[in-house]
């Protein structure tokens, strides 16, 4: 069952979408809903993030089990089926991996300006566009089934970890990173999180994310370090129980 590493074009937004919001399922992703989200919300959410792809600073990846058909939502040269997808972007940097890798590695020495300022992971269909876009840009279109309070009221404090802890440093940021669940454990979660870590340490970036329990060791056997903890209570808005989410830092390893 080999599975391969390829980056994600605008032809693979459905299934990128159909991922994420099976992905995060759970009492959050309810809470945050009004209800299901609709085949149409998906489709339209999927044509949104059209929009996303080759973003200055930003790389969206997927992983393809080669030994399988492709699913609803593949593009029909996929060459197998999507069962996981990422997105890292750098902060505070800008980065053209065009360049020659040496003239790269002058950011991580202090050759700050501005980069991507897309928000760590999303458990919430239409959260990513709904503050990685510009001001100058078309709004992005968010679900109608989104509750928008309760989604301010869960990144609120996620989004103001992530500053607090990196300022205006460069790093790098996995955006986002989810797994199939009856694909979970075939080291697809892995093979994307090495690429960003591999760039980060190339580059001599710190690399920032938010995890939630299930996700953690992973990360800690990668080199994150926790450095703050995040807690979002559902009672408020009628649900049960608190969410924990951990703020998560990882040093550059040295070249050899």
């Amino acid at each position: 069952m080999p599975l391969l590493l390829s980056p994600i074009t605008p032809s693979d937004t459905l299934s990128w979408t159909r991922i994420r919001s099976k992905a995060y399922l759970g009492p959050t992703h309810e809470l945050i809903h009004r209800g299901p989200i609709s085949e149409d919300s998906i489709l339209k959410s999927a044509e949104d993030r059209k929009r996303e792809i080759g973003r200055q600073n930003t790389w969206h990846w997927k992983i393809v089990d080669t030994d399988l058909a492709p699913s609803d939502g593949d593009p029909d040269d996929n060459g197998g089926k999507t069962i996981a997808i990422a997105v890292w972007s750098a902060h505070n940097v800008d980065l053209n991996l065009d360049q020659p890798l040496e003239e790269q590695k002058k950011v991580g020495k202090g050759g700050v300006v501005e980069g991507s300022n897309e928000p760590a992971s999303a458990p919430a269909e239409g959260a990513e566009l709904l503050s990685s876009f510009k001001k100058d840009e078309e709004p992005p279109f968010l679900p109608p089934e989104v509750r928008i309070d309760v989604l301010n009221a869960l990144f609120a404090p996620i989004r103001a970890a992530q500053k607090e802890i990196m300022g205006e440093k460069p790093y790098f940021i996995l955006n986002t990173l989810a797994t199939l669940q009856e694909h979970a454990r075939r080291g697809a979660a892995s093979m994307l999180l090495k690429w960003g870590l591999d760039m980060a340490d190339e580059l001599g970036l710190e690399t920032y994310l938010d995890t939630t329990p299930v996700a953690r060791r992973l990360y800690e056997r990668s080199g994150f370090v926790l450095v703050k903890d995040i807690y979002f209570d559902r009672t408020p808005w009628g649900g049960e129980g608190t969410d924990w989410y951990g703020a998560m830092v990882r040093k550059p390893k040295a070249s050899e």
